[in-house]
């Protein structure tokens, strides 16, 4: 798998949070729930890139917080119910994928490509890039993974 390495400025995201382990598929339903509320959230970079954020994992527990949502401008006026993340600025890997293989994905990011590649994470967030052409109901669809690594 080529890695790609690409930096980032600090962004801010706003949208829905969810905290937990996604037992129950927690992460999709907050998409579905997401998703006819998308015109409330104002200043909208670009509204056909939409990012899923992996942060505050507790390794004990196993619980993480996860954002469904799309980058802003601005963050001064959040909808009820959701809220605004600022994304720190990092260098990330990016590795593509679909839905059906993202664990997979995750698991061969940490503990193959990186390593091979001399790349160590860096513990900040995680991101899902969605793109225009990301289809949800298309299972070989393709998105990005962002892994910040130092």
């Amino acid at each position: 798998m080529e890695i790609k390495i690409v930096e980032r400025s600090t962004f801010t995201v706003v949208g829905l949070k969810y905290r937990g382990k996604n037992e129950n598929n927690e992460i999709p339903q907050l998409w579905q729930v997401l998703d006819p509320r998308t015109g409330e959230i104002e200043k909208m970079v670009d509204d056909t890139a939409a990012y899923g954020i992996s942060a505050n994992m507790d390794m004990e527990s196993g619980e993480f917080d996860y954002v469904a949502g799309f980058e802003v401008s601005s963050a001064e006026e959040v909808p009820e119910g959701m809220i605004a993340f600022e994304v720190p600025a990092a260098r990330y890997a990016v590795f593509s994928t679909t839905l059906p293989k993202i664990g997979e994905t995750f698991h061969n990011a940490y503990h193959t490509w990186l390593p091979e590649a001399g790349l160590e994470p860096s513990g900040g967030p995680e991101l899902e890039l969605y793109g225009e052409q990301f289809n949800p109901a298309d299972p070989s669809s393709v998105f990005d993974l962002y892994i910040p690594v130092k």
